[in-house]
């Protein structure tokens, strides 16, 4: 869990990043395409005509690059909610507080410290530190 806490930050950041690239794909405008083509009618004397058509063409390579990127997303998001759970799971209110405020709120430790009125960064480290050391028992 500490090594996925420690991405937890980038996680978010790199959710923004996806965001703004599926959107950008999104936003492209397809392109038209449009060709002459020759046929008959459908009945005798079936003569001969010239039709226009025209139609989207699909850029293959940015549906696939789309699908990767919405791929990408979610398995994202899927860690996102399992450190905001695992956070949510702290049993201690004082540490679970501490893990929010480093994690989700992206505190430095003397400033949560100072929220729990001590002077010193080294106590909500400890704290964290203590709490993670009795996971890995």
């Amino acid at each position: 869990m500490r090594e996925i806490l420690k991405q937890y930050n980038s996680i978010r950041e790199e959710i923004k990043e996806l965001r703004r690239e599926i959107a950008r794909i999104e936003k492209q405008k397809p392109k038209h395409a449009t060709d002459k083509v020759t046929g008959s009618d459908d009945q005798f004397p079936y003569a001969k005509k010239h039709f226009t058509i025209t139609g989207i063409v699909e850029n293959k390579n940015l549906i696939r690059k789309k699908e990767i990127l919405i791929d990408r997303l979610k398995k994202c998001e899927k860690i996102k909610i399992e450190i905001d759970k695992f956070i949510t799971e702290i049993p201690d209110s004082k540490t679970r507080r501490i893990f929010k405020y480093r994690y989700i709120d992206e505190m430095e430790w003397l400033p949560i410290s100072m929220r729990f009125g001590k002077y010193d960064e080294s106590y909500s480290r400890k704290i964290h530190e203590r709490y993670l050391e009795g996971l890995d028992e």
